[in-house]
């Protein structure tokens, strides 16, 4: 059992979105009388040249407190409206679809009929891309003014759950000035040690000669990993036999349409794929590519040739995706990229971090702060959970047509998830359910994608038969059938 009823401080090792988010949320869960200190330090950077949220993002700001337009104009971030995905399956200049960010009260998701969705069934049977039907999309074709996307948001008219691109070393610094104008103690200091009790729980912190107490301690250091990883020697599980890519060189670059696009670019390279997240000033870009099949030199080449000028690049980052097997244990969490990191397709870090920390203080409160081995494990569980739902929805992204080098030869042979491979089976014959991908929400967690997202990607990539979404209108009674059908075909 874990008590922390009698808490006199809690310590979040590491600043960044993860460790000045965390102290938000714990700051407002604890009382005044309990202290909570972040210790950072300013001798070690923060990763990334730009970052992206997901849906859970716009409503973690506002359950925080945090205005949004104040965090707009502090951060100076832009609209995201999902993502572009080009060259995934023929690497055409025209080889392009959309997963955006469908909101629950657009005209397709409002009708269910026995766990699926009878407009999308019609759509996915039509071959009409999914994107059609909400209204928002025009914008993100013609390549909207922020202030155009903001008036369409307010009207309630864009069928979009809005989200943000922004910067993550912005981002950091705003969070940091809220949580310090909210009590939340800062210090610059670089800590030596975790020491641990006999039970294995994080008793002092070791800065120095100096020994800082704490009762319950945050991880987020990063990939660095100091505590979970350095110290617990938590269990790592990885994602190298389902997802390739372990590389990624980071960049700037300026915007190649007048205005910062609406959405995320992933655009397929030959041994890997750009990301293009657009801010306000200029573009935050990078590679995502497998080192078996590209040196940091050809991925440079590839890119300048491709892009038609110079690339400044950063640090290039080696990782291995995946996550522990147990974020909390004892008093110590692990929270963001200390918890776990894979490539940033679909922008997972963020939402997963919120997640985590949403359900992190929903097991504090309703336990008053006295949690039991029980709920620290099923915590751990559903994170687990959680990461394999996200495995999985990457996954189904390399489950595409390209075979025009061999990166992509490689990743068509790279093995699927047995949790993925037999839902999409089903997909043979019927279009995907919120049945098919509930599981990866477990004990009291949502679920970072919604089945939409999936039939959003799934479509676009083919993995979804068009003939078996038509048995789903064929157990309709004929004047519903007929309904969905004229939907699809209104959309085209």
């Amino acid at each position: 059992m874990l008590n922390l009823s009698q808490a006199k401080r809690i310590v979040i090792l590491g600043g960044g979105t993860a460790g000045w988010f965390a102290a938000i949320t714990l700051r407002r869960i604890f009382s005044p009388q309990v202290e909570v200190q972040v210790i950072e330090s300013s001798k070690i950077g923060i990763i990334g040249v730009g970052e992206g949220g997901l849906l859970n993002f716009s409503s973690a700001l506002e359950h925080n407190g945090i205005d949004i337009q104040e965090f707009i104009n502090e951060t100076g971030a832009a609209h995201k409206w999902g993502f572009c995905y080009e060259g995934w399956r023929t690497g055409r200049p025209d080889d392009k679809f959309y997963h955006l960010f469908a909101s629950a009260e657009g005209s397709a998701s409002r009708w269910s009929e026995n766990g699926f969705y009878p407009y999308f069934s019609a759509m996915l049977n039509q071959k009409v891309p999914l994107h059609k039907y909400i209204r928002g999309a025009q914008l993100v074709l013609n390549n909207a003014t922020q202030k155009e996307a903001t008036a369409m948001l307010e009207s309630g008219t864009a069928d979009i759950i809005r989200s943000f691109h922004f910067d993550s070393y912005r981002i950091a610094k705003y969070f940091k000035k809220i949580a310090l104008a909210r009590g939340v103690k800062h210090r610059d200091d670089l800590v030596d040690q975790v020491v641990l009790d006999e039970r294995g729980y994080a008793k002092h912190l070791r800065i120095g000669q100096e020994l800082v107490d704490v009762d319950f301690l945050v991880d987020a250091s990063g990939l660095s990993r100091k505590v979970v990883g350095n110290t617990l020697n938590g269990r790592w599980y990885s994602f190298r036999d389902y997802l390739l890519m372990n590389s990624a060189i980071p960049f700037h670059m300026p915007h190649p349409l007048k205005n910062p696009m609406l959405v995320t670019r992933a655009i397929a390279m030959n041994a890997g794929w750009m990301w293009q997240i657009p801010l306000q000033e200029r573009v935050g870009a990078g590679y995502v590519f497998s080192s078996a099949h590209l040196s940091e030199d050809q991925a440079l080449a590839e890119l300048e040739k491709y892009l038609g000028f110079p690339v400044e690049p950063q640090k290039t980052l080696r990782y291995d995706g995946g996550c522990f097997e147990n974020v909390w244990i004892g008093n110590v969490i692990a929270l963001g990229l200390s918890s776990g990191f894979v490539e940033p397709l679909e922008a997972t870090s963020v939402g997963q971090m919120l997640e985590e920390l949403r359900n992190l203080e929903r097991v504090l409160r309703q336990s008053r702060g006295i949690v039991s081995d029980k709920a620290i494990r099923e915590f751990n569980e559903a994170n687990l959970k959680s990461w394999q739902g996200i495995r999985d929805f990457l996954r189904m992204h390399y489950d595409c047509a390209r075979s025009d080098t061999q990166l992509w030869r490689d990743v068509a042979a790279t093995p699927l998830p047995d949790s993925y491979r037999e839902i999409k089976e089903c997909w043979q014959y019927r279009s995907p359910r919120l049945l098919d991908v509930e599981s990866y929400a477990a004990n009291g967690w949502n679920g970072i994608f919604h089945v939409i997202n999936w039939m959003f990607v799934g479509g676009g990539l083919g993995n979804i038969s068009a003939e078996g979404s038509g048995y789903d209108l064929m157990s309709l009674p004929p004047e519903k059938r007929k309904l969905a059908l004229d939907f699809a075909e209104q959309m085209k």
